[in-house]
């Protein structure tokens, strides 16, 4: 990808008008969601409750569900966009494994309130390459956020960052329930959810289907990987474009 002429032309005036009325939308939306997520954090602090006070459960379940509907409302908008063509990254130098621990850090409330574990496998002295950070850290954040879904309480997750060739490659694995062969590509279709999935875990099948637009207009690739009994691992590369 030229990073000079990573601008993608405007979309149709149609187009452009359904992102409108789905951005218009989604501000309605986020404007009582806000809301909600301030009001439940001002209620934590003048509570100050134990952690073991069934209403500190109460709170979080409350934070955690809407920071949820506001992520599935951004990546609505999101794919919206990447579906009209009009989205563009904003490209610069990225150190990925920082992106990395930034990610780790936002869900690192989640994954011990669950007693799940994490490692980190990542190659030291990786070159910055040139990406847009933020949707990297998008894709990242869905990923983990997703192994973490999935992996059951006491479970185990991993991330590794390698480099192969002229790519980087990150995983993510957790140890929660396979996904058969014939679903494996589906997941990375918008709104496709898992046979088994639906209806107790929830989600809107975006989440995926963005990150695979994403990755793609960096130019790489994005996979998964599973086997019955060994749990998922979702993967992506990135070619390695070193930045001067």
């Amino acid at each position: 990808m030229d990073i000079n002429n990573s601008k993608i032309e405007a979309p149709p005036t149609q187009a452009r008008q359904t992102i409108e009325l789905i951005s218009f939308l989604m501000h309605e939306f986020k404007t009582p969601l806000t809301s909600i997520i301030a009001s439940a954090g001002l209620l934590a602090e003048e509570l100050t409750l134990s952690p073991d006070d069934p209403r500190t459960k109460l709170i979080s379940n409350i934070l955690t569900s809407a920071y949820s509907l506001e992520a599935r409302a951004s990546e609505l908008l999101d794919l919206a966009k990447l579906e009209a063509e009009g989205f563009q990254l904003e490209l610069e130098p990225t150190d990925i494994n920082t992106v990395i621990y930034n990610i780790v850090d936002q869900l690192s409330p989640t994954i011990h309130s669950r007693n799940q574990s994490l490692t980190l496998n990542l190659a030291p002295h990786l070159p910055k390459i040139i990406t847009d950070p933020l949707r990297l850290e998008q894709v990242l954040l869905n990923l983990l956020s997703n192994a973490t879904k999935f992996t059951p309480e006491g479970g185990s997750i991993s991330l590794t960052s390698t480099k192969q060739n002229d790519h980087i490659v990150i995983k993510v694995q957790d140890s929660g329930p396979s996904i058969p062969p014939e679903e494996q590509t589906k997941v990375f279709q918008p709104y496709y959810r898992l046979k088994g999935d639906k209806g107790h875990i929830p989600g809107t099948g975006l989440g995926l289907a963005l990150c695979k637009h994403l990755i793609e207009l960096h130019g790489g690739a994005i996979w998964a990987e599973s086997q019955q009994g060994k749990g998922t691992t979702f993967a992506f590369s990135l070619p390695l474009k070193i930045a001067n």
